[in-house]
């Protein structure tokens, strides 16, 4: 009968003990995806997370839909950074997108053009231009000093 103990309908328990694993593996791969939901504003969509190594995955899966990357660290020592309050204007300046990074990763989908991309954190405001083309990526780095 002990034998019997590791057997539930013809599986044994290493079958269980993988099933189970595999089954853990896709709700916290399901989980992680539901925490980098596309978020929408006006006529931009953009992905905001990067904490911890699931989340920058999930995050590069979808790296292909977005095409500008923004991302957010301490100068010298590369400490991530995240609660990043993100501003990003159109040519004229009027803005087309005002949201806050709940990561130190941001990939946003912008319509091809010139914009001004302003990050601030802890009240330093940091801003960079960047021409977006239509089919061709392109990242941004907003290194701040440590505190």
């Amino acid at each position: 009968m002990a034998h019997a103990a590791h057997h539930v309908k013809g599986w044994d328990m290493t079958a269980m003990k993988s099933w189970a694993l595999a089954v853990g593996l896709g709700l916290c791969c399901q989980w992680v995806a539901a925490q980098v939901q596309p978020q929408s504003q006006y006529e931009i969509t953009y992905l905001s997370g990067g904490v911890g190594d699931d989340e920058r995955q999930a995050m590069q899966a979808l790296r292909q839909d977005y095409n500008l990357l923004l991302t957010f660290a301490t100068k010298g020592s590369g400490e991530y950074l995240v609660d990043v309050a993100v501003t990003i204007r159109d040519q004229s300046g009027m803005a087309v997108a005002s949201f806050v990074s709940q990561g130190p990763l941001c990939q946003v989908r912008l319509a091809p053009g010139s914009y001004r991309v302003q990050a601030t954190v802890h009240g330093k405001e940091l801003s960079q231009k960047v021409l977006v083309k239509a089919h061709r990526g392109r990242a941004l780095y907003f290194y701040w000093d440590a505190e």
